[in-house]
């Protein structure tokens, strides 16, 4: 069965290549994964989004589409096209990639791939692979301090329709603990209608991570014509930790311990992120070994499920000794040690 791409981006099939780029960049940014990081199936929709608008936003494919459909997964019914003038005749070539000629000899095959946006060495959908949807959004100071609201959301010439506010960004900081434990920060602009001063308390979850956006719905710019406001985006920046270092939800940190503690092993006290832990270090512990100390690192975003501390062990090596120190060490040193 052909996918429905016009319904898949909420638009008409007469839609304006304006209000399809619209409506996929509001699409793109509702599902990106760093807006819904728990919804397992966001990344299926993202894709299935940047699909329809990679072949409605071309004139040639979205002209082929309306004429003719696109069923996914199934290419072979494709072999002929009734409607293509002269019909059409399938190629494969040797990589897998399918081009479709008219039987008429005109010239200008088409990988049917790209229709879907795929790569031709991962073989995902990767046409907008590394595309930050966030970063043309207009600042919400930058754009509150004009009482006119956007000019971009006025600028199209539609009237008396209803159309939605343009989506917002605001770039916020967060210091390394805030991100660990939650907390809530309040952001205060200009109201773009009326001019007055409003406050905004944002709520950071719990383990969110760094460059991760907060969604906060109808916070945007107002809508034209009775349409819906757009959404405010906050992007979260977290402040690096000056011992911790966080990858994912572990955290590692560097722990210096004595040459006799290494070689003997021992009880060691480690800086957690909330408190001191005692640690035990085997016997024989080599120079930056790693020990892991399991549910001591980041929660989870909305979970209690914890990441690891990993300490990478240094060795330290003492730049003076006294003179008892020194003769043990030559002693050790005749024994082999």
């Amino acid at each position: 069965m052909a996918k429905e791409y016009y319904k898949i981006l909420g638009i008409e099939k007469n839609a304006t290549k304006e209000e399809i780029k619209r409506a996929f960049r509001k699409l793109a940014r509702k599902y990106h994964p760093d807006v819904n990081p728990d919804e397992s199936k966001s990344g299926e929709k993202f894709k299935e989004i940047n699909e329809a608008y990679s072949l409605l936003n071309d004139d040639k494919k979205r002209e082929m589409y309306d004429k003719f459909g696109v069923v996914d997964g199934d290419p072979q019914s494709y072999q002929q096209w009734g409607g293509f003038p002269g019909g059409a005749r399938v190629n494969k070539g040797a990589n897998g990639t399918t081009h479709y000629y008219s039987t008429s000899g005109s010239p200008g095959g088409f990988d049917f791939n790209e229709i879907f946006g795929r790569s031709g060495k991962s073989g995902k959908n990767s046409s907008f692979e590394g595309y930050d949807f966030f970063n043309d959004l207009g600042d919400i100071f930058d754009v509150f301090s004009n009482k006119g609201g956007s000019t971009r959301a006025r600028s199209t010439g539609f009237r008396n329709i209803p159309r939605e506010g343009e989506d917002l960004r605001y770039d916020m900081e967060i210091n390394f603990m805030d991100a660990f434990y939650g907390s809530k920060k309040r952001v205060q602009y200009k109201d773009p209608l009326t001019g007055r001063s409003k406050t905004l308390t944002v709520n950071i979850p719990r383990g969110i991570k760094d460059d991760q956006k907060l969604r906060l719905k109808g916070k945007g710019m107002p809508g034209e014509d009775g349409g819906h406001p757009g959404d405010l985006y906050i992007a979260i920046h977290i402040a690096k930790h000056p011992k911790f270092e966080r990858k994912g939800n572990d955290l590692y940190i560097i722990q210096e311990i004595p040459f006799t503690t290494a070689v003997l092993g021992g009880k060691i006290q480690v800086l957690g992120i909330e408190n001191m832990l005692n640690v035990s270090v085997p016997p024989g512990t080599h120079d930056s070994s790693i020990l892991r100390l399991k549910n001591q690192g980041f929660y989870e975003i909305n979970s209690i499920n914890r990441g690891n501390l990993l300490i990478k062990i240094k060795i330290k090596v003492p730049k003076k000794i006294n003179k008892n120190q020194k003769e043990l060490l030559e002693k050790l040193k005749k024994i082999g040690i």
